[in-house]
């Protein structure tokens, strides 16, 4: 698929699954609505093949169809939480693999971002998250539980890789209509093990001074823009991404952005192990995965 600005004409589509997760879903769409340049959203629901044939025998005395009581329960749903202008369309599919069938959609109907549930206390997994972001061409965007609908600051960790600076040129067209800052991050470490043997303040100071000149190569290589600022965060004793979480709460971020692969590419099946981490952990905030 052609990467487009993603700045007006979006295709959204909304992995819907007939839980309590639907409605911050289509609610959180209402909100996308109102600051990215929508031109069709797709809400689509996937029943697995073999659950679809084992309620069917259950109901085929009464003559029931469970397409169709699914689908006007999506319909219901959908009427009752979506208040947006743009035009809809709802896709009920059954297939025993709900990532792949939803990777043949995004390719048919052209989609530019994907919005999935990141659940916490409804019960959810990151193994379908990883397996989309490892599947498909579209970017993915995970919505937590508990989430505000607001698009003024966006955080995006940084490896300074060709992949990384990528995701400061999708962030840039994705906040255009609300106004929002950009922050970069780059969680880096000394090895305590170090300590005893060097001057800490010098190395730190040293380490901060190597930061500032890959910063200033990397917005020079990528045309990063002098107005987004660069944070460094030694994590100490955290892994880098319980230190990204950590700064992204701390500072109350709206959203966090990272390419779908790191700087150490092996294949193009593989996902960047930060933001792999990222995919299975539950925030307080959406984490947009750029491909």
């Amino acid at each position: 698929m052609g990467k487009k600005d993603l700045k007006s004409n979006l295709k959204i589509m909304v992995a819907l699954d007939l839980t309590k997760m639907d409605p911050i879903l289509i609610n959180y769409v209402n909100f996308l609505c109102t600051v990215w340049g929508m031109e069709h959203i797709y809400f689509v629901h996937n029943i697995k093949q073999y659950k679809l044939e084992s309620l069917q025998e259950s109901f085929l005395e009464e003559g029931i169809s469970i397409e169709e009581v699914i689908d006007k329960e999506l319909q219901r749903s959908i009427e009752q939480y979506y208040t947006a202008d743009i035009p809809y369309t709802v896709l009920l599919t059954s297939d025993d693999y709900t990532e792949s069938i939803l990777t043949h959609l995004s390719k048919e109907y052209k989609i530019d971002i994907m919005l999935t549930g990141n659940k916490d206390a409804l019960q959810g997994t990151g193994a379908m998250s990883q397996k989309l972001v490892r599947m498909m061409d579209a970017n993915v965007l995970l919505v937590p539980e508990k989430t505000r609908h607001e698009l003024s600051k966006v955080l995006i960790p940084t490896d300074f890789s060709a992949d990384s600076a990528n995701s400061f040129k999708v962030t840039k067209t994705i906040i255009a209509s609300s106004k929002g800052k950009i922050e970069a991050l780059h969680v880096y470490n000394i090895p305590s093990f170090f300590f005893p043997y060097i001057n800490t303040e010098k190395a730190i100071d040293k380490t901060r001074n190597q930061l500032k000149e890959k910063v200033q190569q990397f917005r020079k290589r990528y045309q990063v823009p002098e107005d987004i600022p660069f944070k460094y965060m030694d994590r100490k004793d955290l892994s880098v991404v319980e230190a990204i979480e950590k700064h992204a709460e701390k500072e109350d971020f709206d959203l966090i952005v990272v390419s779908a692969r790191g700087g150490n590419k092996i294949a193009s099946l593989f996902i960047g192990s930060v933001t792999n981490d990222l995919l299975i952990r539950n925030r307080k905030m959406p984490l947009l995965v750029v491909r």
